[in-house]
């Protein structure tokens, strides 16, 4: 599948945006994780210019085993994310994901 780009008039990464396997488009984060679908590239497009860099200071969620655990994203990249993966009491851990590791961030857990 094809992945476009979704840039600021400035050239800043926003996002990217993807066709979906059942005829739809998918908004993703510049590390590919899933923002939302739309019906068309237009619409995903919106969505990662609405959301793309503000989505990326809120708490994600990871998937640590069977337990989903909150993520605090301290960089992100194309097909990278560091993240501090955890919560007091137990010791929190930072975390390089890549690719699909990376992409499985959610920002709610399922």
């Amino acid at each position: 599948m094809s992945r476009y780009e979704v840039r600021r008039d400035d050239g800043e990464l926003l996002g990217f945006v993807e066709p979906d396997a059942v005829g739809g488009w998918r908004a993703l984060s510049v590390f590919g994780a899933e923002l939302a679908t739309a019906d068309d590239r237009d619409g995903a497009e919106e969505q990662v210019a609405a959301v793309g860099l503000a989505v990326l200071a809120e708490r994600w969620w990871y998937r640590d085993g069977t337990a989903w655990v909150p993520a605090t994203l301290t960089e992100a990249a194309p097909e990278r994310v560091t993240a501090v993966v955890g919560v007091f009491p137990d010791t929190p851990r930072t975390l390089t994901l890549v690719g699909s590791a990376a992409a499985g961030l959610s920002r709610r857990p399922a």
